[in-house]
C-alpha cells in the first residue's frame, strides 16, 4: 500500500497524499465529495507504472490536510489554486488531472485558470454547473415514492434535516442514483472518511441534502468549456444523476470524449472497477501514447 505523506506549499499549507510510479507523466486525483478523503479512488494507483505517476490527495480541510478557519475559504476557485500549488510542489511537468463528482467541479475551474498546466482533463461522475447539481437533486427527489417525498418535505419545512429519520429518508431517495448496484461496502469505501464541514460550508448549509446553498451555489463552469482545447474524457454511469450534465460536457467541450458504464450510478469506482479502471487507461494510454 502506498505510504501516506505531506507535501507543504506557501503559507505553510500542508497536503496529505500518496504517490506510486515514477513519470514522467502524473495523473493527479481530486476526491471531491465535497469533504471524502481519497480513499475511495484508490484503485486508481493500479494504473502507476515507470511512466505514469498517480497522486491521490485530500483537499483542504479533508483528512488532515490544511483546513482554512472561515467558511469564506472554501470554494471552488480557491481549490483550483490548491491544484496548482500542489502541482508545483510535487514538480509536475505533465499533468492529466482527474476529478470525481464534485472534484471535477475543481478541475473545470483549474482548465479555465491554468490552461497551460494541462494535459489532459478526466472528468468523472461529475457536472459543469451548481445549476446541474440542482437539477439532478430535484430528478433525484422526483424519482423517489410520493410517501417518501412527502415526508422529506415535512422534515425540511420543520428544521429537522439533521434527524436520523431526514438522513434515511434521504438516503433512499438517493441510493439508485448513487450506489444502485453495490451489494456490500468495498474496503475502500470503508476507509473513505468524510468531512461534514466542508460538505456542509460548500454544499447545504442548512442541511437540505437537495438544496445547493453553500458556497458553491453560484458557480458554473459551463462558460469554460468552449476553450478547452486538450483531450477530455467525460466518463459516467448510466444511472448517475450527473448524466445528462455529462452528455452536455461531451458535446459542448470539443475535444471530449464520452464513456458510459452500463451497470453503474455515481460511484462508478466502485459499482465497475474494472471497467471504469480500464476507460481512464485506455485514455491515458491514448494521451501519452505509452
Amino acid at each position: 500500500m502506498a505510504r501516506l505523506r505531506r507535501v507543504t506549499v506557501p503559507g505553510k499549507r500542508a497536503f496529505e497524499y500518496v504517490s506510486q510510479g515514477k513519470g514522467p507523466a502524473t495523473l493527479l486525483v481530486h476526491p471531491g465529495g465535497p469533504g471524502l478523503t481519497y480513499h475511495y479512488l484508490r484503485v486508481l494507483l493500479k494504473l502507476a507504472n515507470s511512466q505514469l505517476r498517480v497522486v491521490l490527495f485530500n483537499p483542504r480541510g479533508v483528512g488532515h490536510s490544511w483546513a482554512p478557519r472561515k467558511p469564506s475559504a472554501y470554494t471552488i476557485p480557491q481549490m483550483a489554486d490548491d491544484v496548482e500549488a500542489i502541482r508545483r510542489a510535487l514538480k509536475i511537468k505533465e499533468l492529466h488531472l482527474l476529478g470525481y463528482s464534485a472534484g471535477g467541479f475543481v478541475a473545470l475551474e483549474y482548465a479555465h485558470r491554468y490552461p497551460s498546466r494541462l494535459t489532459s482533463l478526466l472528468m468523472c461522475a461529475t457536472a459543469g454547473s451548481a445549476e446541474e447539481l440542482l437539477q439532478g437533486n430535484r430528478a433525484v427527489l422526483a424519482a423517489t415514492s410520493p410517501k417518501v417525498r412527502a415526508r422529506l418535505r415535512e422534515l425540511t419545512k420543520a428544521n429537522r434535516c439533521a434527524s436520523k429519520e431526514y438522513q434515511e429518508l434521504a438516503e433512499v431517495a438517493f441510493r439508485p442514483f448513487q450506489t444502485r448496484f453495490l451489494d456490500h461496502v468495498p474496503p475502500d469505501w470503508k476507509a473513505t472518511r468524510f468531512s461534514p464541514t466542508v460538505y456542509r460550508t460548500m454544499m447545504t448549509r442548512t442541511g437540505d441534502e437537495f438544496a445547493v446553498d453553500g458556497t458553491l451555489r453560484r458557480w458554473d463552469g459551463r462558460k469554460y468549456y468552449r476553450k478547452i482545447e486538450i483531450p477530455t474524457l467525460v466518463l459516467v454511469g448510466r444511472y448517475d444523476l450527473f448524466l445528462n450534465a455529462s452528455v452536455e460536457m461531451d458535446q459542448r467541450i470539443e475535444p471530449a470524449h464520452l464513456r458510459v458504464l452500463p451497470r453503474s450510478s455515481h460511484m462508478m469506482v466502485l459499482e465497475q472497477p474494472k471497467e471504469f479502471l480500464g476507460a481512464v487507461r485506455e485514455f491515458l494510454t491514448d494521451v501519452t501514447g505509452e
